[in-house]
């Protein structure tokens, strides 16, 4: 094994994995590499190298070691082909991985792992914000009560199997070796169930599909595609005692009516009154803490924006928040009264955007004896008061 083949990422498992999910991650890639199995030309070395990996990670000193020095050994220097001083030869090697070696004694001998299942879950927006406590239901495969997973039934007994003698291997060449797998015909176990006495719940396979509720805690800040981790929770293996699988609960997240989201960050438009925008003043906004209230310069234009520090959605595997961005929409009267339409004529020729209705209507030019910032204060002030009133009304 190359010194720059790290261990860890042989196997596919963080440094701080516990020993049954480097057991887990082990098996399954034991099985998908091993030479019986996978015909690839580097399949062997691979296989190897996923064997060198588990036997080092899972004895807690040769780990400790191989974590400080680089090396399950202190004393070598860890070049190719270091770690394989104990490891005995082929036959040795698939042996172990399959648990060679004598009789299995009954049913549950062979360690097998379990499949991983899925299911999908459907939570609100605000529940993804939050955080929530709720349930999936699912179908893994189970041990069979009424034979205790056996697949005899009550009273009856199991016969040695005919192809393996009772041993629960079977025994093949490959490549000049004799390697030992659990016998096809009885699954390693050394026995089988005659028809005449197979439980009838399971048919004598000892295994059956159970209906179950699983409880699922979404953590705040979830999104969509998201997966939660429930260990233990999949099938349980067919063959064996070894440990279930996992269940992975994909978290779909309905839209807000009133939010959008990007990542932690969530977008707001914000609506805010001509005189607001025109004046200055405060707007109250929804967020997903509940409403605040906003303060909104003089002069906004349509489409500025605002942000929110903080006011946005927990950050997964992460500290802090997210913002809230504001998009501020200025919101225009649909109609006018007509002291409200004097006053906007009024501002329009102040600001030399047009003759005032006065001015119009008298067919004569607007009279600019005073300066326009002279007026203006009191001209915002009587525009904000109607159009205010207007609204009330």
């Amino acid at each position: 094994m190359r010194k720059s083949d790290d261990f860890y990422e042989v196997l596919g498992v963080k440094r701080d994995a516990t020993q049954a999910e480097i057991k887990k991650a082990y098996y399954q890639l034991a099985k998908k590499y091993h030479p019986d199995a996978n015909k690839a030309a580097d399949a062997k070395d691979k296989f190897l190298k996923i064997q060198e990996a588990y036997d080092t990670l899972s004895d807690e000193s040769k780990r400790s070691s191989y974590d400080q020095f680089g090396t399950a050994d202190p004393n070598m220097g860890g070049g190719a082909g270091a770690g394989f001083g104990g490891f005995g030869n082929m036959e040795d090697i698939l042996s172990q991985m399959f648990g060679g070696g004598g009789p299995r004694g009954g049913r549950g001998g062979f360690s097998a792992v379990g499949e991983d299942i899925e299911a999908a879950v459907t939570i609100s927006f605000m529940d993804a914000v939050r955080g929530v406590r709720t349930s999936v239901t699912v179908t893994p495969v189970v041990k069979c009560s009424p034979c205790s997973g056996s697949g005899a039934r009550p009273g009856a007994k199991r016969h040695t199997c005919k192809t393996c003698g009772g041993s629960g291997q079977a025994t093949f060449a490959m490549g000049g070796f004799h390697v030992q797998q659990p016998c096809p015909a009885c699954g390693g176990e050394g026995s089988a169930v005659r028809s005449a006495d197979r439980c009838g719940s399971c048919g004598g396979k000892g295994r059956v599909r159970e209906r179950r509720t699983e409880d699922i805690d979404i953590p705040p800040g979830c999104d969509s595609g998201m997966r939660v981790r429930l260990p233990g929770k999949g099938d349980a293996p067919i063959d064996g005692d070894g440990p279930s699988g996992d269940l992975y609960v994909q978290v779909r997240v309905t839209p807000s009516k009133v939010f959008r989201r990007k990542g932690a960050d969530v977008y707001y438009d914000a609506s805010v009154p001509l005189h607001t925008a025109l004046l200055g003043g405060a707007v109250r906004v929804p967020t997903v803490d509940g409403d605040v209230e906003v303060n909104i310069k003089q002069g906004v234009q349509p489409g500025d924006e605002l942000r929110l520090r903080g006011k946005g959605i927990a950050r997964i595997n992460a500290r802090g928040r997210g913002d809230q961005y504001l998009t501020l929409k200025v919101r225009l009267p649909e109609t006018l009264t007509p002291a409200q339409r004097d006053l906007i004529e009024q501002f329009a020729a102040l600001s030399g955007g047009g003759p005032s209705h006065s001015a119009t209507a008298e067919g004569e030019g607007a009279d600019h004896t005073k300066p326009a910032d002279d007026d203006s204060s009191s001209l915002f002030g009587r525009i904000k008061k109607n159009l205010r009133g207007h609204k009330d009304s």
